[in-house]
Parts: C-alpha cells; structure tokens; sequence
C-alpha cells in the first residue's frame, strides 16, 4: 500500500517539524514549505491527499492558498491551522467548502499532539 501524501504549508518550522513526526508515524509521507510561494509547485509535484495550510503567514495567507486549491480542482483533504482569530478559521473553513474543497478540519495552536494525531488518522480512511 502507498503511502498518502501530506503536503504542509507554515511559516514556522518547528511546527513543520512536530506535524512531520506525527503524521509519518501514521504512515504518510509528508512534503512541507515555509514559503507560500513554494507551494504551487510543490502541491503540483506532490499532489497530495491530504493539504494542511498555516493560515496567517507573512506575504500570503491561507485563503489565498485556498482559491489556489479551488482553481486546481483539488481533491485533497484540507486542514486549517492556526492560533489566531476563531472568526477567520471559520470564514475560511466556509470558503473552502463554498469552493468544493474537502474542508477536513481545523487545528487551533499551539497545537496538541493527541487532536493533531486524531484527525490526520482519521483521514486514512478505512
């Protein structure tokens, strides 16, 4: 069986780094950026199961991800995260299901192992 493909985008490294050793030790092959102009290309690459956006980072933020996603026809699994604004992560998570996207869930930091690792297992599926 392949392993599903987990794409990250997060300004913070570190957090890159605890989501990494969570998801692969669920089995999934993770592909992480800290820059969200080096998404596009690497969601092109990749083109992952499971997408999980970082939704205020300098230059961009994740709702700009998100129309990406939208206009690629994505059919990954979506995980919003961050440890601002409630009201944002909402409106996002309507967004993206305004757009068609498989809106997965929400991770609010700081981010705690057991949620973390109870959502991405429950994306494996059967």
């Amino acid at each position: 069986m392949t392993a599903k493909q987990l794409l990250m985008c997060d300004d913070e490294p570190q957090v890159g780094d605890f989501v990494r050793r969570i998801a692969e030790g669920l089995g999934y092959r993770m592909h992480f950026t800290a820059h969200a102009n080096g998404f596009a290309p690497l969601y092109r690459e990749v083109r992952p199961d499971v997408v999980v956006l970082d939704m205020v980072m300098p230059n961009t933020d994740g709702i700009e991800l998100l129309h990406f996603l939208a206009a690629e026809g994505s059919r990954a699994q979506i995980v919003l995260m961050s440890g601002f604004n409630p009201q944002m992560m909402e409106s996002a998570q309507l967004l993206g299901e305004a757009h068609s996207l498989r809106m997965a869930g929400v991770v609010v930091k700081p981010v705690r192992a057991a949620e973390l690792r109870e959502l991405l297992a429950g994306l494996l599926g059967p």
